[in-house]
């Protein structure tokens, strides 16, 4: 599954992630997306998020320092099919010194229909140590930036069902 992505950001301050239409080999025997295919398609919403805090590829290279998914939770909305146009919107819920905890959905195109939901958890980490580690001083500006820009957005319904740490609080 190749996805051509494109990134960018609405007026309300979600962070989005365009991948065109579904693809005949994201849809498994019943027709919908598979959710494997669905996890893979947040992923690289996840991506965005990393691209807007400066741990893109540069980033990283330059910073020896990374982000690690810990823990998904994925949520089932609706079917999606192939050849719907789908986007993703995306929004940091909360975060620590080492953890940052984001959260995506997966939109019809054309109606705003939620197809799948996807809460996050990362933990920053020192690429030469290989251990979890506090966010270099760019990386941590740049993720309180995002969140204090998205501060106004509601909490999803389905943040912190299975994901607690850290608590959300108001930016």
């Amino acid at each position: 599954m190749n996805y051509s992505v494109t990134a960018s950001k609405d007026d309300s301050g979600y962070l989005l992630t365009h991948y065109g239409e579904i693809k005949a080999e994201s849809c498994d025997y019943n027709g919908h997306l598979n959710e494997g295919h669905a996890l893979v398609m947040l992923s690289l919403a996840t991506d965005t998020i990393l691209d807007a805090i400066k741990l893109d590829a540069a980033g990283r290279e330059r910073l020896n320092f990374s982000a690690f998914t810990v823990q998904n939770n994925l949520y089932y909305r609706a079917e999606g099919h192939e050849g719907q146009a789908v986007f993703a919107q995306s929004q940091v819920l909360a975060f620590d010194e080492k953890r940052l905890r984001m959260f995506h959905r997966l939109l019809d195109a054309n109606d705003g229909t939620v197809l799948v939901e996807l809460e996050c958890l990362m933990l920053g980490v020192d690429m030469a140590a290989r251990r979890a580690a506090a966010w270099p001083e760019a990386v941590a500006e740049a993720i309180s930036t995002l969140a204090q820009s998205q501060n106004t957005l509601p909490v999803p319904d389905n943040a912190g069902q299975a994901i607690t740490k850290p608590a959300l609080s108001n930016y």
